[in-house]
């Protein structure tokens, strides 16, 4: 089956600015972005990805992922079926749960439970055949579905895109890839409000760089043409227009009023809060020795985080 339009899969290490990003494109008339911004299916546990190869150790980020590794990796043994796992949750979670202000969000978002139904039937189908052919066909079918126009590009923000870029790009070939990175005393300091991530700042900040880390690896082995590393203070503070035309080149759109009007009114420094980590976190100057350590760290590595002072 022919597609007339890309993936672009936007990724960081979570509270960078990936939704930023993608809410930024959205306003292209030729780039749609997907609803819910993070489409879970792909890179989340038991999602194709999962299904297609094994999930590699190197994005496991702690005790309870490598041990679910092994569990799942042993499923076969056990007589478990990949195929349920992935089943299950695509009409459970990954179609809806209950989002902020009580709202549900997934895929109940942009599609009928009938779209998702014939695509899941015509999917198991084909993959005894194929399972790639199969993993492929499944996520341009919910894509497609959710295109209204001839948008050239459909894109998803999923944080960890980047930590599966190199799986990603064995299953879509054309797909591009957007890391975006931002400083990560700011993340840190965000990410310790959030339920789903460390709590402890100085904890996030080795999360951030974890992060940062495995997504550099999994770059590695993606066509260095098809990945755009993005600052988001470049973008939004420092180096705006540059940033901006940057983004568009790569994608090789036009520029639009529309964008431009968005960009100028809504995607503003002031927004960013940058900085913030400076009146938030206790003994700053710690916490910003521990951020220099990190990014020197990385450095040593061949990843180079800028404005680390």
């Amino acid at each position: 089956m022919a597609h007339n339009f890309s993936p672009v899969f936007i990724g960081g290490s979570g509270r960078s600015g990936t939704t930023v990003t993608l809410n930024l494109l959205q306003r292209h008339p030729q780039f749609h972005a997907s609803l819910p911004r993070e489409i879970k299916f792909l890179t989340n546990r038991h999602g194709l990805l999962d299904l297609v190869y094994n999930r590699p150790f190197s994005v496991e980020e702690d005790f309870r992922g490598y041990r679910n590794n092994l569990i799942t990796r042993a499923f076969p043994l056990l007589g478990r079926n990949k195929l349920e796992f992935f089943t299950r949750n695509l009409f459970d979670r990954w179609w809806s749960e209950e989002g902020k202000a009580g709202k549900p969000r997934g895929l109940v978002q942009s599609l009928s439970l009938e779209v998702l139904e014939s695509a899941h039937k015509e999917f198991i189908h084909t993959f005894a055949l194929d399972s790639t052919r199969a993993s492929r066909e499944f996520f341009y079918s919910l894509a497609a579905a959710q295109i209204k126009k001839d948008e050239l590009y459909f894109g998803d923000s999923t944080p960890v895109n980047m930590m599966h870029a190199d799986q990603i790009q064995q299953l879509f070939p054309e797909a591009r890839f957007i890391n975006v990175i931002r400083d990560g005393r700011d993340v840190a300091t965000s990410i310790s409000k959030e339920h789903w991530g460390p709590n402890d700042p100085y904890e996030a900040l080795t999360w951030w760089a974890n992060r940062v880390y495995r997504s550099a690896v999994a770059l590695k082995n993606v066509e260095p043409s098809s990945v755009l590393q993005l600052r988001i203070t470049d973008l939004i503070v420092h180096e705006r227009e540059k940033s901006y035309t940057d983004l568009l080149n790569f994608l090789q759109l036009e520029d639009s009023g529309v964008l431009r009007q968005y960009f100028a009114e809504q995607v503003t420094p002031e927004k960013l809060h940058s900085g913030r980590w400076r009146n938030e976190v206790k003994d700053s100057g710690r916490f910003d020795a521990k951020y220099k350590a990190l990014c020197k760290k990385l450095l040593s590595k061949g990843i180079e985080i800028k404005n680390a002072d």
